[in-house]
This record gives structure tokens, sequence and C-alpha cells, in this order.
């Protein structure tokens, strides 16, 4: 059921994608309201349907944050003439014995309420705090929403939230879309076990914004086709699909209202914080599109309350279109030209797309998209940074953070992989960035961390990087074989030819976690290297062995006494310890 899990979440990136073309549920307009500003708005171009285009995008993006319920029968996926949504575990028309759910988890209502979202907000830069107020739920209804199962710890499967945030407004108001989504897996065999294998969350200004949809491939019987697992033509059946198009201007859609939630950008100065109420609780590691990012977990009563506390970055998106004839040859040397993918891999966890598809590259329109975490995506991104004069194409900003894929975590340290608990996150703004947590060099005794993004934004100013990676100071200290006495850390930032970049650091160990930030440095392709340390104990010197003397004898002076010695008419007086009268005298008595 692992893999069955693996292939959903695989699937969503290149049928979503797909979509945009295929027009599911592509937003056609964005009505009369102004997109305030153009980096959050920004949308991939129709160039990438242009017969004989070969396209490239880095940008953010993941098979694990896609925002849609679902409870699903496994035993169904091999048939797509089938519907494998349930509407919950006891659903008659399903056979849970084994079962898959992706839980878009709803507001919390009352305090006893668990497997929902407690609260959001902002801070300003005092600490004074401003709290959310929810309004509705967006769309109104999941595409393929199900019960929940509180005593079986399975979340509901609702959709997302539109808070307003008063007295924290961006330029297009103070309405900020919210979701966070809850995976795993299940089994029922005398006894339902539940368990969480994923999260992910984001806090999005927006707008909601008139949208027409057009709707041919939907065979739902309402013709509405929101996110989620929906009836296609008759030829493809049921498939999962994404409404809404391939760029980043919409945080979601609603096609069952013709709205889109378009992003805007967010106030300056605020650090934003979601809190949730959880009945499983979320464990490995977690990666954060955010900077300063605070975790909090307070765990009683079987229930853990999570709180995510940071500010929001810019992540830089490039896009770059040439027709397959008019690509620079050492472009078109690393891609193969019968199918348009990287040379020596067969496909990538983010996936490739294309409206036309042949092996003709003079025909095909062809666009690869790796996802950000990918190693080819190192490969990619540095073959075409010098064809986009190092320049982003748009910087949008981001407030969100997931849990770390198993293919992500395969080379983890055995320390970083501890399924028992959370160990710790790790943010950038960067483009693409190393999978995982950062991997330990043994022989430098470093915890090495590799990021890559345009040097230059998209007005021709200077792009720098922001790193945080907060972990359990008991990971650290797994790591290095340390003791629980406190540790030392530095951190430096190399660039690709070795030599330090000029960074801002921080560094510091508080309620057990351990924090480490690197600010303000440039880009294109640098390593951030951590160096963690601790004092030698302090050992005592071992005593020395001492050969006792030998007693003593004691001497008791003895007293002196005196005598008087008489010859005749003469006498002399003798002292001494035992005097004695000279021959010829006579002690006198």
């Amino acid at each position: 059921m692992i893999a069955a899990m693996n292939q959903i979440r695989k699937a969503p990136v290149i049928f979503g994608l797909l979509l945009a073309i295929a027009t599911l549920g592509a937003p056609a307009s964005h009505g009369d309201a102004p997109i305030v500003d153009p980096n959050e708005g920004w949308s991939v171009p129709n160039s990438v349907q242009i017969p004989g285009s070969e396209s490239a995008l880095f940008s953010e993006r993941s098979s694990q944050d896609r925002p849609y319920s679902a409870l699903l029968d496994p035993s169904k996926l091999s048939d797509n003439s089938v519907d494998p949504t349930c509407a919950a575990l006891t659903d008659p028309k399903c056979n849970l014995s084994d079962f898959i759910y992706f839980a878009q988890i709803p507001v919390c209502q009352l305090d006893s309420d668990v497997n929902c979202i407690e609260s959001i907000g902002a801070m300003d830069s005092s600490g004074t705090n401003f709290p959310g107020t929810f309004q509705r739920y967006y769309p109104r209804k999941a595409q393929n929403a199900f019960a929940p199962d509180p005593v079986n710890h399975l979340p509901e499967g609702a959709t997302g939230s539109l808070f307003t945030i008063p007295g924290v407004a961006g330029p297009a108001g103070n309405l900020y879309y919210t979701s966070l989504v809850m995976s795993g897996q299940g089994r029922i065999s005398g006894k339902t076990d539940v368990s969480l294998q994923t999260i992910s969350a984001q806090i999005t200004p927006v707008q909601i914004q008139a949208a027409q949809y057009n709707k041919p491939n939907c065979a739902e019987a309402s013709g509405i086709c929101n996110s989620g697992w929906v009836k296609m033509q008759e030829s493809t059946g049921f498939r999962y699909g994404e409404s809404g198009s391939l760029g980043i201007g919409c945080a979601a859609n609603a096609v069952d209202e013709d709205t889109c939630a378009a992003k805007e950008a967010f106030p300056t100065g605020y650090k934003f914080y979601l809190k949730a109420r959880l009945s499983l609780a979320p464990n490995g590691w977690l990666h954060g599109r955010m900077s300063d990012p605070n975790i909090s977990l307070t765990q009683a009563n079987g229930i853990t309350e999570l709180q995510v506390t940071a500010s929001p970055v810019a992540v830089p998106v490039i896009f770059k279109s040439y027709l397959w004839r008019d690509m620079p040859p050492e472009l078109q040397s690393i891609y193969d030209p019968t199918t348009g993918r990287l040379k020596g891999f067969a496909r990538s966890e983010g996936g490739f797309f294309s409206s036309i598809q042949t092996a003709d590259p003079n025909v095909r329109a062809w666009t690869v998209g790796p996802a950000p975490y990918e190693e080819t995506a190192f490969t990619e991104i540095n073959a075409w940074l010098p064809h986009v004069n190092n320049t982003a194409t748009a910087i949008p900003h981001y407030w969100s953070f997931r849990s770390l894929t198993p293919r992500e975590l395969q080379s983890a340290n055995q320390c970083f992989t501890n399924q028992s608990q959370l160990n710790g996150i790790v943010t950038t703004n960067a483009t693409v960035y190393s999978p995982g947590p950062p991997s330990f060099d043994k022989e430098a005794g470093n915890l090495n961390y590799k990021v890559a993004a345009p040097h230059f934004t998209n007005t021709g100013d200077l792009f720098t990087g922001t790193y945080d990676l907060v972990m359990r100071s008991t990971v650290a200290r797994c790591i290095y074989g340390f003791s629980s006495a406190p540790v030392k850390a530095s951190i430096s930032v190399l660039s690709a030819t070795g030599a330090p970049e000029v960074a801002t650091t921080v560094v510091g160990e508080k309620d057990g976690w351990l924090h480490l930030s690197a600010n303000g440095f440039e880009f294109s392709a640098p390593t951030i290297a951590v160096s963690l340390s601790q004092d030698a104990p302090v050992v005592a010197p071992a005593p020395v062995a001492v050969q006792p003397s030998p007693a003593a004898k004691v001497v008791i002076p003895q007293k002196k006494t005196s005598i008087l010695c008489t010859k005749g008419k003469l006498s002399k007086t003798i002292s001494g310890i035992a005097p004695k009268c000279p021959a010829g005298y006579k002690a006198k008595k």
C-alpha cells in the first residue's frame, strides 16, 4: 500500500500540469479585479503550447502540497472506470481493509475538536499579536469530502479556509487563504490503525476574483470539477485533477463558484503563525518556504498542539522558452531530442509535461519542470541560468511548510530519520535545494546543504539568500556522538568555487532545539556548511599514590638534676641527667 500511496503522490504533478493545457478547469480570466503585484500573479505564458517549443520552468511546487481531500480504496486504483473515493470508513461501496487518505482539515469550532486548524494570525516586530478571524471555507465543499472517525484518529476531509487578519493588510486587503493537509494510510483488521505520514500547510494573501472555467472534460453530473478525484471523459475515467492553471496566480480555485483566490502580496514587517490541534503527531522532517521559523510542540492527553511561526520569503521563478531549432546547442546537448527529457533520466519527481506529444522536436511542445528538490534540478538550472542572464522571471512570496518525502529522506543520516518524533525543519528561499535534511560529511564534520537560484531579481537587483535549520538538540548529539553538554555551532556559506561568501549567521540553542541561520548570501549555487562542536569534558587529574612515612620515634626528654659533692672542706655541685660525684668526692645527702 505504501507503493500505491507514493504513486498517487506522483500522479497529481504530471496530471495537474496536463490539466493546464487540457483545460479541465483553467481560468480563462480573472474578471475586473486587478492583480496588485505581478510577481504574485505570474503564470506560465502560452508559449508552452507553440509547436516545436522546448521550455523550462523552475518554480516552487511539490507532489506533497496538493490541497485536496480524498479517502481512497486502493483496490480500485488500478481500474479508472470506477470511483475510488469513499465518503467514510463505513462507506458500503468501499472495501477499506486498507485505505489511503488525504485530508484538508477544517477549522476548529469547539475546544474539544481535534485534527483541525485552531488559529492563524500575525505578529509585528514588537511582538504584538493580530489574531485571524475565520470567514468561510473555499471552495465551500470539497470535491471528495469524507467524514471523520475521531475514535480511530481519521481526520475529516474538508477544504481550504479563508481568514481575515484585522490590522494586517497588504495592498489587496487582509484576506488570507489557509490550508493544512494531513495524509497517511490505515488498515481495518479487527482494530482500525491509522497513521500520519505527511503534513503540509500554507498561508497566502488573496483576493477572490471572478474566473470563467472551461469544463469540457468534466463528466460529473453537476458539470463541476473542483480539485480532487473526478470523472473525466469516458476514455479516461476517474483521475486526479487540479482545477486551475499551471501558473502561480491562484492559491486555490472554486470551479463551482467560478472564482479564483488570486495570490497577492504579503504586508511587510510581519511574521505569520498557524496553530493546529492533532490527534496524530507529525514526525520526520519538515521543509519550509519561510524564514526564521519557530516550532512549538505541546503534547497532553493524546493531543498534539503544533504551532509554526515564521516570516514569508520570496522564491525566484525561472521560465524560458525556445523553438527547438533555435535552442542554443549547449542546451540541446543535455536533452534527448526524441523525448525532450534530460538525458540519462527517464523521469523526474517534478514531472514533465507537453501539449503536443511526438518524437519530432520540431513538432512537439515540451516543458521540463523538475521539482525543486530533485538532484537533476541543479544540472538543469545551472545550464539555463546563463541563457536568462542569471535573472529571475518573477519572485512570488510564500509562507508554507511540508513533510519531506520518503524519496528525499532515502539518503539521510539515520539520526535524521527517527519516525517517532518531529526532528526539525529546514527552510530556504532558493529556487532549487538539496533533497532532505542536510547531508553529513563525516570527514569534514559538516552538515552540508546545497542551494541554487538566479543572481538577480526580475528588476535587476541582487537576490540574496536565506537559510534556516532548526533541529532537536538530541538529533545533533546523535549525529556527532555528543554528550548532553552544550553544543557549539558555526555556519558558513561557500561559493561554487569553495570561496567563503559574506553572510549574517545566527546560532542558538533553546528549549531542546538548535537554531542556525544564514542570511544575505549571494547565489548562484553556494553550499551552506554547519559545523557543530562540543568542549571536551573537564577531567580531574588522577590522584598520585603517596607512600606513607615510617612512624617517627617519640623521644621523651629526661629531666636534669643536681647533686652536691664534698671532699673534706671542698665541695662541688654536679648537674646532669644522672650526675655522679668525681673520684674522691662524696655526694652530700
